[in-house]
């Protein structure tokens, strides 16, 4: 043997120096006397953990037993039946002995053995370690976002220069850093044993754990080792074809464990489906995928990719690092006994249904399972939230989770997402959606033939599916998941869900999961009249506790407290409090009467109250002095008047206990997590509508949140006369969701249905009809339902049938890859022809003006100021107000007369109106100045610029599809961005941080952070004390946002080149 190895090392020196075109072939046997004894001092420094290599005298011999007889290597394949998963672990650990081996002879045996199946279309590797040499080449690459480490890398000779041809400099790109990082760590541990603390310092840079060198494995085993066989677990293939180009070579590889975590080869494998959960150990329930040459070990669940000590490195199917980085970040150390059984039964499979209390928990089970869907299953996951807000919340709370285990995250929320996906090599993404955003991605999806790579779906707030059009939409996104043949689990949470049956079986859920008792009690009240009751469960009764006294003004005398909120707010001072009223006029008129009657405060609460107005006059460029009077006393109100600016520091101050009291509509209840030690319901009204039991119970739940206090109290206001009303809130039974399916929903979701091509034929409709929950719930008005709304659709040109066959018309194409709806589209359209004719390009304004949907909320136009200003508008506003077919002289009749005899006709009036407001925004005015110019709400103005951006992104894709008026489509385009910005396209990437309002993205920019590369790059504590009253916990998560944006902007370059040379 020794002579063979001189002979090769002969024939390796007279290798001629490789050109940079020619590829880096770093295989075994062509190793030259350098390297060789880099390979063998790592076998010294793990001979206990080799496993048929026996101790040899010299580096020579050891050498030549790794390189001329590999088959001494690949008879481990055969040997002891013995063989446990920690020594399976350090045999894969062992780089030297993975080099070493031929791995042509180990593929041939193992398909002589009969237990290797090639995948289709798998060509076999020509070299004996194909993927080492491309392995060697990717080491020097560098993520835009890691730091430098100090850690050094394998010399390598003159002849084996690594090659600088593009292919060779793109093909380093396939790899992950924290790949790389490990080689480079663990070359150099080859080299010397001292090094291993230096490179592994170094390499702690970065500090997500796949970033980390594997450590070794304690359990060592001398004996050799044979193919494991195991029971295939669902969802689990047991033979993995190798996804990245590192691997040697394909294994196939299943698994058997029991309790104690050892093989038994004495007991045949049990050949089961489904998932028998008392076979494996939490740490076997699903494991990890890595890339790298453990991971089709790691893909089995046969091995734990964060460590090797222990078998509870993976517990709760997500790794150990999970729970350490919760406990880090919110300070969450263990989980409720239901909690971890909720999450064991889901990872099972199947469709399940989760409900608990408010405030019990049920949002850290989502996330986990979340977690265990991308770093376990290696699928990608979808998260629905109800409102907008919730998902900018979410994906700041889940940007350090990203950061950290380096999967992919991306919003879907108002006009931010992009249709479809884009779709990743090396990394899985968890898409946190609205709902009608939710269902745009899974059109997009099938249309791309990829539902297949979401594997999870989880819907919090289920009980949303009966709250109107937004529930039709929802109702209809889950029974797309549901017709799919291999569809993802979906997972439902609600804490307000009576008819649990029937929501199971629409979703097909194999159990239903309730939380356990709330973990911070809540004591309820009644006030009725001048008395307060409190609410006895048990008895089902109202107990008399006092009478309430009304709080006085000690300034203001004419401020009357007649419910006595201020007195029941002034109890629990400076503890937080919650008042929730009927009307956004309601809070506001609540917060002056608590601002003139609460008590002050210390003069330290005063300073930071202080310093919170100079925070919103700088984000928002304006103060109002009412406000700001508010914000000294400690209370504010929280409605969709506020801008998004004012609102986010509004909350902030909230939480942290600078604002004492906050005066909010109904929708915060369902909204950002805001908890509280006592919540005030003034009213059984939302508006003109009577409060529902399940919405007081989100009210309610905001009482006594975990973690904030050990109890919390609520009190529900009401009139004597109103008393059952008040019981039926306390006592009464929640409301069953149903079906918000209607002819009106049910024509956007046949359209969507038919222009994707999932419904193809009448037989397709009725298959589809059958399974909804409206189906479930009334099944003989289903069908007739559907076959209106297909009957409208025909009607209006949208689709057409014949002879059983159901196709979308280019019309109903257009309109269905719009989003339009479809009650509306006919107009649009309209307006497209007669500005296709009349365009005025003069300015903006008409562009505008066709951005602004037809149907506006919230908008209340003074007729008599509007028509004053008609005399003010300069030509260009003249020709825009003439081409959009306007009349001075209805402005006129609409000034000095109240009769509104025809509602339709003054919509393109207001849209007008609204259209002269965005222009001036986009213009550059500010916004507080554009309110007060057009008597808009700050608030409203910057909603109605959030619609008209996302109106402006349906007309692109609509014209676009229509061969008549393309070139509008372009100008529509433009225009998207042009509202987004408002004006600042040098705030752009600042702007797509989530959180990140046009005011503070100014500071930053100010600051000198122009640039996603600025912010990643910044420190937590230089960025705090660079912007003014930001906290270094806001700057954390503005770093943590900026570095996953940056390296998916980098890896979505680097997986188009990528795929661009593999198709030359």
């Amino acid at each position: 043997m020794l002579k063979t190895l001189k002979s090769k090392r002969k024939r390796v020196s007279k290798v001629p120096a490789q050109s940079d075109s020619e590829p880096l072939d770093t295989t075994t046997s062509q190793l030259p006397s350098s390297l060789a004894a880099g390979f063998s001092s790592k076998s010294r420094d793990h001979e206990k953990s080799s496993c048929d290599v026996k101790q040899s005298t010299t580096d020579d011999t050891k050498l030549s037993k790794s390189v001329d007889t590999p088959a001494s290597q690949a008879d481990v394949f055969s040997k002891d039946p013995d063989l446990s998963v920690s020594a399976t672990q350090s045999f894969l650990e062992d780089d030297s002995f993975i080099e070493n081996i031929d791995w042509q002879q180990v593929e041939q045996q193992i398909k002589s053995s009969g237990s290797f199946t090639s995948p289709p279309g798998q060509k076999p590797h020509s070299s004996q370690a194909p993927g080492f040499a491309e392995r060697d080449r990717k080491m020097k690459y560098k993520s835009p976002i890691s730091k430098k480490t100090s850690s050094q890398t394998r010399p390598v000779p003159p002849h084996q220069t690594p090659s600088r041809s593009p292919l060779a400099k793109l093909s380093r790109l396939s790899q992950p850093n924290c790949v790389v990082q490990n080689q480079q760590i663990c070359k150099s541990n080859e080299r010397s044993p001292k090094n291993k603390t230096s490179n592994q310092n170094s390499a702690s840079v970065n500090k997500t754990p796949e970033n980390r060198p594997m450590p070794p494995s304690p359990h060592h085993s001398d004996k050799p080792i044979k193919p494991v066989e195991t029971t295939p677990i669902r969802g689990v293939p047991t033979r993995v074809k190798q996804l990245d180009v590192e691997s040697p070579t394909l294994f196939s590889v299943s698994q058997k464990t029991s309790s104690d975590s050892s093989l038994d080869p004495a007991q045949p494998p049990k050949q089961s489906p489904q998932l028998d959960t008392s076979q494996f150990t939490s740490s076997f329930l699903f494991t990890p995928l890595k890339t790298g040459t453990q991971r089709q070990l790691y893909s089995t669940g046969l091995l734990s990719p964060y460590s090797s000590k222990s078998d509870e490195t993976v517990r709760l199917g997500v790794p150990e690092e999970v729970f350490k980085l919760i406990d880090k970040i919110r300070g969450i150390k263990t989980l409720y006994p239901w909690q971890q059984k909720t999450v064991s039964l889901c990872l099972s499979g199947g469709n399940h249904i989760v409900t608990c209390p408010t405030s019990g928990g049920k949002t850290l089970v989502g996330e986990l399972l979340l977690l265990n869907a991308l770093l376990t299953r290696c699928t990608d996951a979808i998260l629905v939230l109800p409102y907008v807000a919730l998902v900018e919340e979410k994906v700041r709370e889940l940007a350090e989770f990203a950061e950290h285990f380096s999967f992919g995250l991306e919003r879907y929320a108002g006009s931010r997402g992009r249709f479809p996906p884009r779709k990743r090599r090396n990394k899985r993404a968890v898409y946190v959606a609205t709902i009608e955003k939710a269902n745009s991605l899974f059109n997009s999806l099938y249309e791309e033939g990829r539902c297949s790579e979401i594997g999870l779906v989880v819907v919090d707030e289920l009980h949303m599916i009966g709250d109107g059009y937004r529930g039709a939409i929802l109702e209809t996104c889950l029974t797309k998941f549901l017709t799919l043949k291999s569809g993802p689990r979906i997972i439902g949470m609600t804490a307000t869900l009576n008819n649990h049956k029937e929501i199971a079986g629409f979703l097909k859920c194999s159990m239903e999961h309730v939380g356990g008792p709330r973990p911070v009690t809540l004591s309820e009240h009644v006030k009725m009249g001048e008395t307060i009751y409190k609410v006895d469960k048990t008895t089902q009764d109202l107990i008399s506790v006092r009478q309430s006294t009304p709080l006085s003004s000690p300034v203001h005398s004419n401020t009357t407290d007649k419910d006595c909120v201020a007195s029941l707010v002034q109890e629990v001072l400076p503890e937080r409090v919650l008042v929730f009223c009927p009307t956004k006029k309601s809070c506001e008129t609540t917060s002056v009467m608590l601002t003139n009657t609460l008590q002050s405060t210390g003069e330290e609460m005063k300073h930071k109250r202080r310093i919170l107005i100079d925070r919103i006059t700088a984000e928002t460029g304006h103060m109002d002095p009412a406000f700001s009077e508010m914000l000294t006393a400690g209370v504010s109100y929280h409605h969709s008047g506020l801008t998004g600016d004012e609102r986010i520091l509004v909350e902030e101050a909230f939480s942290t206990g600078v604002l004492s009291v906050l005066c909010c509509t109904s929708t915060l209840a369902a909204g950002v997590n805001l908890p509280a030690s006592r919540v005030i319901i003034r009213s059984v009204k939302i508006g003109t509508s009577i409060l529902t039991r399940t919405r007081y119970l989100q009210m309610v739940g905001r009482a006594g949140r975990t973690g904030l206090a050990a109890s919390g109290d609520s009190f529900l206001l009401g009139s004597v006369a109103e008393k059952k009303l008040l019981r039926d809130l306390v006592f009464g039974q929640l409301e069953d969701v149903r079906s918000c399916l209607d002819q009106e929903s049910l024509a956007l979701t046949l359209l969507h249905l038919i222009g994707s091509g999932m419904i193809q034929s009448s037989a397709d409709l009725g298959m589809f009809m059958k399974k909804t929950l409206l189906y479930h719930q009334a099944p003989d008005t289903c069908l007739t339902v559907a076959d209106t709304a297909l009957k409208f659709l025909q009607d209006s040109s949208f689709v057409q049938r014949s002879e059983g066959n159901i196709q979308a018309t280019p019309f109903g194409k257009a309109v269905y890859k719009s989003s339009l709806d479809p009650t509306i589209s006919h107009k649009v359209m309209q307006g497209i022809r007669e500005a296709n004719r009349h365009l005025v390009l003069l300015g903006d304004l008409h562009l505008v003006y066709l951005c602004v949907p037809p149907i506006l909320e919230g908008i209340y136009v003074d007729w008599q100021m509007y028509f004053d200003a008609y005399s003010q508008f300069d030509e260009t506003t003249r020709l825009t107000f003439t081409a959009a077919g306007l009349q001075e002289s209805y402005l006129a009749r609409r000034a000095f007369s109240s009769n509104r005899s025809d509602v339709e006709k003054e919509v393109p009036y207001k849209r007008f109106y609204v259209a002269g407001a965005l222009h001036k925004l986009i213009s550059g005015v500010p916004s507080w100045r554009v309110s007060a110019m057009f008597k808009i709400p700050r608030g409203t103005l910057q909603s109605a610029l959030s619609s008209a951006v996302s109106h402006a992104s349906k007309l692109a894709h609509f014209t676009k599809e229509l061969p008549d008026y393309w070139a509008l489509s372009s100008v529509f385009e433009a225009l998207v961005q042009k509202l987004f910005f408002a004006g600042s396209p040098e705030l752009a990437q600042i702007l797509e941080i989530p959180g990140i309002k046009h005011a503070r993205a100014k500071l930053l920019y100010k600051a000198g952070y122009k640039s996603l590369q600025k912010l990643a790059a910044a420190e937590p504590r230089l960025l705090a004390s660079d912007i003014e009253h930001l906290t270094q916990a806001q700057a954390q998560k503005i770093i943590s946002s900026a570095k996953i944006m940056l390296q998916e902007q980098a890896d979505a370059l680097t997986d188009a080149a990528l795929q661009l040379l593999e198709e030359v």
